[in-house]
């Protein structure tokens, strides 16, 4: 009877446990200016580790333009996620999904982007396009 009392209150405990990862502090991600005037766009998915302090201590970044992979990847390098149950393994595997979606009409001027965070695991940046107000350097004639 008490084996069974002792399980009852364990699995209560760990039923009402909250593990959803907490992200502490996060460094507001951009819109690469390279990006914008390339128009690339796409969904960056950046599986990180995570020490037991909180730093994100790996960070590899698919499934988007270069551009976009590094900035997701430079940006969660500089996240702070915390604090953890009691109980943790460490390194904490994650995956975060990053959105960059251009909207609107192309602009000469480079506004801020728009961000909108659904945490712990996807963010949104949303910019306008980007085009030059230079005119076209032509090619050097041999």
């Amino acid at each position: 009877m008490f084996r069974a009392v002792s399980l009852l209150v364990l699995l209560m405990l760990l039923g009402c446990r909250n593990d959803k990862l907490r992200v502490q502090r996060i460094e507001q991600p951009g819109y690469p200016l390279r990006a914008r005037f390339e128009n690339a766009q796409g969904v960056v998915a950046v599986r990180i580790d995570i020490a037991a302090d909180g730093r994100v201590i790996f960070a590899r970044g698919s499934g988007a333009p270069d551009v976009l992979v590094q900035a997701a990847e430079e940006n969660i390098r500089q996240w702070t996620f915390g604090p953890f149950p009691p109980v943790s393994v460490f390194p904490i595997e994650h995956t975060v999904l990053y959105v960059y979606k251009l909207e609107g009409k192309s602009q000469i001027v480079a506004y801020e982007p728009t961000v909108k965070t659904f945490l712990p695991g996807k963010i949104e940046i949303s910019a306008t396009p980007l085009v030059s107000d230079y005119p076209p350097i032509e090619k050097a004639k041999p």
